[in-house]
């Protein structure tokens, strides 16, 4: 039910992945409205199927909204993988709401406070940017960037096969001194922990390969990734535009076409589809609130790939291994 297209987008998603797959996925949202959707994208033959929830989390509902709001898709959602009956859930809707909810369902790892949102960012040479959080915790404490950075060090290692993945933090200043008082106090805290940590980085480091994950809390996190999706999205415009203005730029685009289209493939959020919540017990993805049909398969992609890759289990081990490696250093 979540997003700006559901659940029309929503529920096509789910029909093209289960088509695709032969999966079944469950669509969870009040009856009438989802098997509308279903009906309205032909998929009433694809191995789906609805589970009514009664309530919608909206995107203006504060804290004791979602608390109150059990038969809401997201808790019946998130309920069915922590009975067993699903391996993953996805949503485009509240962010908050999928985290706070998926935290009181599954629970969260060992050492862990909080789940955080790792965003990969196109970058300049091979691979990618983690930035973490991008969004689910607005306001943290220096021991909250600590976990941020140890999990987007195991999330770069497994994800994208970065055998030491370098942590900054995301600053005004590549100098210590440089930042507010919570980023001045994490960086020792950061090179003593079990962690290749580099320093502090800048804004317009974050598409260079300075550093391999990106620490900072979700309110910045999130106004940075919102800020280079709008430039992403600017730039290919002003391409189609100007390159539509001239019969030679006509000509010249099209000659340029397959790098236009990879470049876009590199940045589309579609093609990614979603991002799992670190730290959890269990999986849950966040996608984007624009998701489209595309970026909701996609997202089920990823929700799959972590359950057959043993991300939770295997995030938990380095935890621990974490934890007591540190134990042994402050000994």
């Amino acid at each position: 039910m979540g997003g700006d297209r559901g659940p029309t987008e929503i529920v096509k998603g789910g029909v093209d992945y289960a088509r695709a797959t032969g999966e079944t996925v469950y669509l969870v949202g009040p009856r009438e409205p989802v098997e509308a959707a279903l009906r309205a994208c032909g998929g009433s033959d694809a191995p789906v199927e609805v589970v009514p929830a009664a309530d919608v989390i909206e995107f203006t509902d504060k804290i004791n909204a979602i608390r109150s709001k059990r038969d809401s898709s997201i808790h019946v959602g998130t309920r069915l993988v922590r009975d067993g009956r699903a391996q993953g859930f996805v949503s485009a809707g509240h962010t908050g709401a999928v985290m706070f909810v998926s935290k009181v369902m599954y629970g969260v790892l060992e050492g862990v406070d909080r789940p955080a949102l790792p965003a990969p960012l196109p970058r300049i040479g091979p691979g990618y940017t983690v930035l973490v959080d991008a969004g689910a915790n607005v306001d943290c404490e220096t021991e909250h960037l600590r976990q941020f950075a140890v999990m987007g060090m195991h999330y770069a290692r497994r994800i994208f096969g970065v055998e030491n993945p370098r942590v900054a933090l995301l600053s005004i200043g590549e100098e210590d001194s440089k930042g507010n008082e919570m980023l001045r106090a994490v960086a020792p805290i950061l090179r003593a922990a079990n962690v290749n940590f580099v320093g502090n980085v800048e804004g317009n480091d974050l598409l260079t390969d300075k550093a391999d994950v990106v620490v900072c809390d979700g309110f910045v996190g999130n106004v940075a990734l919102k800020v280079g999706e709008g430039i992403a999205e600017s730039i290919m415009h002003i391409i189609r535009e100007e390159s539509a203005k001239h019969l030679t730029r006509r000509i010249g685009a099209a000659l340029m076409l397959p790098a236009f289209r990879s470049l876009k493939r590199k940045i589309d959020y579609a093609e990614t589809g979603g991002v799992p919540l670190l730290g959890l017990k269990n999986i849950s993805v966040v996608s984007h609130g624009r998701s489209s049909s595309k970026a909701i398969t996609n997202a089920l992609r990823v929700a799959r790939e972590a359950q057959v890759g043993n991300m939770v289990g295997h995030m938990e081990m380095e935890l621990r291994l974490l934890h007591q490696a540190e134990r042994r250093l402050a000994l």
